[in-house]
């Protein structure tokens, strides 16, 4: 008897272990994750149009080439895009991002606009409510941000 339950618990724990090292270490997420990638590289036009002509052309004329960082989910409430045009970055990397929802007929709905490193990540709560983002302040020390949210106007 002793030893079955000692088996047990050896098997427990091993297989625990390899559950946490095939995720990486990390806890498990409590909503869905946006990993922005580099879409558009040069960007002359934001083929998502959340970012306007005049804010490409900001970019441009101060010497930067315009990138468009994209993430797109789907969620039981419909499409969500994360964009990030890198160029409107502070010295610490973190960059202008809009979160929007894309309504039927392709419309969107803007609901965020946080700043995350380029091309980082943002999780997005299951209910819709939070936006949490990794940020660096000032100081160069990282931090979470959070962003209550709700369409902006």
């Amino acid at each position: 008897m002793k030893k079955s339950i000692l088996t047990y618990w050896a098997a427990l724990a091993v297989g625990c272990s390899l559950a946490f090292a095939a995720f990486g270490g990390d806890v498990a997420t409590q909503g869905y994750v946006f990993s922005l990638k580099l879409t558009t590289a040069d960007a002359r036009y934001d083929p998502d149009g959340i970012w306007s002509d005049a804010d490409l052309n900001g970019v441009r004329e101060a010497g930067i080439v315009p990138k468009i960082y994209t993430a797109r989910i789907t969620t039981p409430s419909g499409e969500w895009i994360l964009s990030q045009l890198a160029g409107l970055c502070n010295m610490q990397g973190m960059c202008d991002t809009v979160l929007a929802k894309i309504r039927p007929g392709n419309s969107l709905t803007v609901y965020a606009n946080p700043q995350v490193s380029q091309g980082g990540k943002a999780e997005l709560s299951l209910n819709y409510k939070k936006l949490t983002t990794e940020e660096i302040d000032e100081n160069g020390h990282p931090f979470k941000g959070s962003y209550n949210l709700a369409p902006l106007k």
